[in-house]
């Protein structure tokens, strides 16, 4: 297995270092914005937290192809087999899963939709009400589903391999990528860690970063959907 250079620690650096903290910056940057009353500034966060994100993830594959590396150890592959039919499967019961949670979402209650709310309170500003900032969350959702997963799992989790193995890399993978959620508070961290993790083992355990980009991106559409559902009450009609 080809061994990470100078560019790759910067890269894991920048991802473990600055981005928590940029991240922060850029949350308390929006919070004060949006207290001004300036127009559209969900929709702005969005775009800007896109592009970074296209970007990072575009600066490692370029490392990745200038270093001559094989695209299946980035995870860009789809291992025959067992393997295959296992992250089809889990896949699949997260889905449902998912299905399943926002069915009750869309049924709750005004208590249930307070309860709901007190949970999202450390991150409520961040999103999503009116229907221009819901339909940029959802390209926010897919983006992270594509660009967080090749840079978390495919890329992380390489790099930590080299120097940890690939099953304690996975778990030291989910722990930078709660960090990367600083702006969330302690809470936040915990709990985007752990999905970290879940996604980390995926991916390990399959071999492709198909079934957790999926599942990573369906996470935060139905995050941003049940959060409209319960920060704007009648934004869905229980079924």
């Amino acid at each position: 297995m080809p061994l990470p250079g100078w560019a790759d620690h910067l890269v894991v650096a920048a991802l473990i270092l600055v981005l928590p903290v940029r991240g922060a910056w850029e949350y308390r940057r929006m919070l004060r914005r949006l207290r001004s009353g300036a127009a559209y500034v969900r929709v702005r966060e969005y775009r800007s937290t896109m592009i970074m994100q296209w970007s990072l993830a575009a600066i490692v594959v370029l490392i990745w192809w200038l270093g001559g590396r094989p695209a299946a150890l980035l995870g860009f592959s789809l291992p025959a087999g067992a393997p295959s039919m296992a992250g089809a499967a889990v896949t699949m019961l997260g889905l449902a899963f998912l299905f399943a949670q926002w069915r009750a979402i869309t049924r709750l209650d005004d208590e249930g939709l307070a309860a709901l709310r007190s949970q999202l309170d450390a991150v409520a500003d961040f999103l999503p009400r009116t229907d221009r900032e819901a339909a940029a969350f959802r390209r926010l959702a897919v983006t992270a589903g594509i660009c967080e997963e090749i840079v978390y799992r495919g890329y992380l989790i390489w790099y930590l391999a080299a120097y940890a193995g690939a099953w304690p890399a996975a778990l030291l993978a989910g722990g930078a990528f709660g960090v990367f959620h600083l702006y969330q508070g302690a809470a936040g961290v915990v709990k985007t860690g752990l999905t970290g993790i879940v996604m980390g083992i995926l991916y390990v355990g399959t071999g492709s970063l198909l079934w957790p980009a999926i599942l990573h991106a369906a996470i935060d559409l139905q995050g941003g959907a049940s959060a409209r559902r319960a920060l704007v009450p009648g934004s869905v009609q229980p079924r």
